[in-house]
């Protein structure tokens, strides 16, 4: 330690020298620019004399020539002449605009006249001597600043002085450190030097501010500031160590003498500047840890922590330095929490601080308190966070007190100022919701066991306290009412203004006691079927009904916040109902009371025009889509074995319902907006999955989860038909109401059905190429449900399609009608013949009889075609026909043997002759009709 102590000395004078040699230089230069300004104002002086003395001169003949001018007129001057003034009555530093021509002018390059030289300063002189006011001369410019100069300044006046001072505050505790180490001195003589020296350092201080006036102020590396600094740094310790290292003085006399300490800190820095108050705030904070203690004293940190708070807080009152409030509260939070998981010595001592600060906050940094002037408007961020730390703090104390009623009391009477501090000023009204989720991280912190204290050693496992659920249920219940109550109390009585302010309160005042009745329930109960908290909802419910009842009355033009204020409450209330429902009912139960709230909601809205609750019934809609994509079966397992007539039916068909009838409600309230499109949207959604799920549940999915049934050619070819017709439906629906939802959803329902018939029927359930059985009828099967019925539904549609204007959509329909027709005639053709259906095993009579149907369909399009005028009809037909003769000339000629080939050829050329005699008819009347327009 004498080798480290030897180091310090060695460093501490390297580092004064250069400090000491700057300083010179500075002096130096300080007079050297004193001299230079002494020499501008004697030369500042000489020209003034020698003005009043051309004055003087120039009196007599002023008489002289105001004698001639009284006998002889003066001419008129000449416009065309330029005209100068006398140069030697023109003073130097005139600005040009003040340059006049005197009476007495003469032309350019004349000779010239003596009394025109002398007119400016004759009529000068026929004024009193004291009228004169000669313009001083315009000071010398300032130099250019060099990199040089700007350097130097840094080094010589900014660096040294903090390095300076930093050197001064850690020589004095390390000497001390060094002293008890080594055990030079006693426990008194330490402490006598201690204050001996920061004596030293405050004299020294305030000598330098008094005898350094004519010193450049540099409010960032003030010395005199710096000094004071270090010695209220070594006040401060030499304070603490007497009593925490070795017990002089008692814990009274201690805060007194801190108390002292600080508020001179406060005195001084007022006087030096910010410079002081930085640095006494970082070196009071770091003293306590700096001079270490065995057996440290939980209490006493907290307690000089909120004295070194509120000496901060007064002085940037009083000086307007934020800064210092926001730098003092970090420090303060932050080191409580280290001391309060470093002593083990529990949350009283952090409380204490915390409600300390709270206070400190409320009188020096909230507006309209006490010390701080009112705000009119708006919220002051800056003390809501101030606030808000200190509750932070509190809130970790509360968690670290092994589920301490005593504890959960001090916070509740944090929690209480905090809202006494918004009812007088409603500019922190962000602290109340601070509080009230630090109030919930507190019952989560108990309900899973985690506490400041074991996030540093995240493998430990959380204690085990008797009389847990007890406790978290009382806590619970305090922190329900006050963040219950409170805020709403603060909204109504008070009267608030400010919509915003009434906006946080209720929202506040509903959430606070819905959050912590979940949790409370999801610890107690484990979340199961729980009647008793159920009706601890209903309680809830009815309560924010009266708030809303309440609020809807007192709502005036002067109240602009209560209007939303009662909705906040009637959403509080349909909120406390649907988890009432939550905790009452399960299932299929839960399901149907949701679906209901849903049309409850809008009924309500009927009585209570809310626009929020518009919203509410949409959002509760949503919930309700959740909560069956969450369990599809609605019941579980026990779905029912009856097709139709089960639980499916109630569970979509319900909420379907409901949705339709909400959207009726609000619609005829206000008209269409998005709320209203939202429900109708999801009663589209219900319907249809009501027709999708009973058809699994019908199809084998009886007694099994949804989602696990495998899929089979009739259930595919029942879900293309339903498809086909909720696509047709909404065809019809979208051209009785018009907008973008209807539009969008018959997009949507129509790509829908134009894959799952390219994709599912066209190949991977196709039982031409899967060989999937269709039925045993030949005609009456599973294919007329799914190809043949299906194709009139795809044509019905094409119909309405071009009948709207979308003759695209309607020409894809028509197409894909018509593969499926023509699919539909080739199973019956594989039925007949086989009995089954496969590309495999066919024969010659039915290879015959596909040209022979193809050929028909080909006709019959041809002829419904030219009947009809439709070209689309007449492609299709080509396109039929031309796939018959491919198949006649690639396949038939290669399969078919004997008497079936010819046929098929017979049959093919008799239908071209037809082909190209019609189409020869269709030409003809078509001409006929150019030739007539013409």
């Amino acid at each position: 330690m004498d080798f480290v102590f030897a180091i310090l000395l060695g460093l501490a004078a390297v580092l004064a020298l250069p400090i000491l040699t700057i300083v010179a230089f500075m002096r130096s230069g300080e007079a050297k620019r004193r001299l230079d300004i002494a020499e501008m104002r004697i030369r500042q002086v000489e020209t003034e004399l020698t003005l009043v003395r051309a004055a003087l001169d120039a009196a007599p003949r002023a008489a002289a020539a105001g004698e001639a001018a009284a006998i002889a007129p003066v001419p008129a001057p000449d416009p065309t002449v330029a005209y100068v003034a006398p140069p030697d009555a023109i003073p130097a530093e005139a600005p040009p605009s003040e340059v006049v021509a005197p009476a007495a002018a003469e032309p350019l390059g004349a000779p010239e006249p003596m009394a025109a030289r002398r007119s400016v300063p004759s009529v000068a002189a026929s004024a009193p001597l004291e009228a004169i006011d000669p313009a001083p001369p315009a000071p010398p410019a300032p130099p250019p600043p060099s990199n040089l100069g700007g350097f130097e300044e840094t080094i010589g006046s900014r660096w040294a002085v903090w390095i300076g001072a930093v050197a001064l505050g850690l020589g004095g505790l390390f000497l001390v450190r060094y002293s008890i180490e080594a055990g030079l001195i006693g426990p008194g003589l330490r402490i006598t030097f201690g204050l001996l020296f920061a004596l030293a350092l405050l004299a020294g201080g305030e000598w330098l501010r008094r005898s350094d006036k004519g010193l450049p102020t540099l409010p960032l590396a003030d010395i005199p500031a710096a000094l004071t600094g270090a010695g209220a740094v070594a006040a401060f310790g030499t304070i603490y160590a007497a009593h925490a290292l070795y017990d002089f003085i008692g814990p009274a006399f201690t805060f007194v003498a801190l108390a002292a300490v600080a508020m001179g800190t406060l005195v001084l820095a007022g006087l030096h500047g910010p410079l002081l108050g930085a640095i006494g705030l970082v070196a009071a904070f770091a003293a306590p840890f700096l001079v270490a203690s065995a057996n440290p004293n939980p209490y006493i940190f907290p307690i000089y922590a909120a004295i070194i708070t509120a000496a901060c807080f007064t002085l940037a009152w009083i000086r307007d330095w934020p800064w210092l409030r926001g730098a003092a509260t970090t420090l303060a939070v932050a080191l409580g929490t280290i001391t309060m998981i470093g002593t083990g010595g529990g949350a009283y001592p952090s409380l204490i601080q915390a409600l300390a600060g709270i206070v400190t906050a409320a009188l020096l940094v909230v507006p309209g308190i006490r010390f701080v002037p009112p705000r009119e408007r708006g919220m002051d961020g800056h003390a809501t966070a101030i606030l808000a730390a200190f509750a932070l703090l509190a809130m970790l104390a509360v968690m670290e007190s092994r589920q301490d009623l005593a504890a959960v009391g001090l916070y509740l009477v944090l929690s209480l100022g905090v809202l006494g501090i918004v009812w007088r000023t409603p500019t922190v009204v962000l602290a109340v919701p601070a509080t009230g989720v630090l109030a919930l991280l507190v019952l989560l912190g108990w309900v899973t066991g985690v506490k400041p204290s074991t996030m540093l050693d995240p493998l430990g496992m959380p204690p085990d306290y008797p009389d847990v659920l007890a406790r978290i249920g009382w806590a619970g219940l305090a922190f329900g009412l006050v963040f219950g109550i409170g805020p709403a109390a603060i909204t109504v009585m008070r009267r608030q203004r400010e919509a915003a302010t009434v906006l946080i309160l209720a929202a506040t005042s509903v959430a606070m006691p819905l959050a912590v009745l979940a949790i409370v329930y999801g610890k107690v109960e484990g979340f199961v079927i729980s009647p008793r908290f159920a009706a601890i909802a209903m309680v809830l419910a009815a309560s924010f009904a009266v708030a809303t009842e309440a609020a809807h009355r007192l709502r005036s033009g002067q109240r602009p916040g209560l209007a939303s204020a009662a909705a906040i409450y009637a959403i509080g209330a349909l909120a406390a109902v649907a988890f009432a429902l939550t905790l009452l009912l399960e299932r299929a139960w839960l399901t149907l009371a949701l679906a209901a709230m849903v049309a409850g909601i809008a009924w309500v809205y009927t009585f209570r025009p809310l626009p929020q609750l518009r919203w509410v019934a949409a959002l509760a809609g949503i919930g309700v889509l959740a909560r069956v994509i969450w369990d599809p079966a609605i019941n579980g397992a026990d779905v029912g074995e009856t097709i139709i007539f089960n639980w499916l039916l109630p569970g979509y068909g319900l909420p379907a319902l409901a949705a339709v009838a909400a959207s009726i409600l609000l619609r005829r309230r206000r008209g269409e907006d998005e709320p209203v499109a939202i429900l109708e949207g999801l009663a589209m959604v219900f319907t249809a999955l009501l027709v999708i799920v009973e058809v699994r549940h019908a199809f084998g999915a009886a007694g099994m989860r949804l989602h696990a049934a495998p899929l089979t050619f009739p259930e595919a070819a029942t879900h293309t038909v339903t498809m086909l017709a909720f696509g047709l439906g909404l065809s019809r629906l979208s051209a009785w109401r018009s907008g973008a939802l209807w539009d969008n959803a018959l997009v949507v329902a129509r790509f829908a059905s134009w894959a799952w018939i390219a994709v599912v029927m066209g190949f991977a359930f196709n039982p031409w190429l899967t060989g999937r059985p269709v039925g045993t009828h030949a005609i009456v099967n599973w294919a007329l449900l799914g190809y043949g019925f299906g194709a009139v539904l795809t044509f019905a549609a094409a119909y309405f399609d071009r009948r709207a204007g979308r003759m695209m959509e309607g020409r894809i329909m028509g197409l894909f009608g018509l593969a499926m027709l023509v699919t539909y005639a080739n199973i019956v053709v594989a039925m007949l013949f086989r009995g089954w259906v496969s590309l495999w095993g066919i024969g010659d009579a039915e290879l015959y009889a596909y040209s022979a149907v193809w050929l028909a369909f080909g006709l019959a399009l041809l002829g419904a075609g030219a009947y009809l005028g439709s070209r689309t009809l007449r492609l299709a037909s080509a396109a039929l026909v031309a796939l018959a003769v491919l198949k006649v000339f690639l396949i038939d000629m290669a399969g078919l043997t004997g008497l079936w080939r010819a046929l098929s050829f017979i049959g093919l050329g008799l239908v071209l002759l037809v082909v190209g005699r019609v189409y020869q008819r269709v030409l003809g009347i078509a001409q006929a009709r150019a030739a007539g327009g013409a």
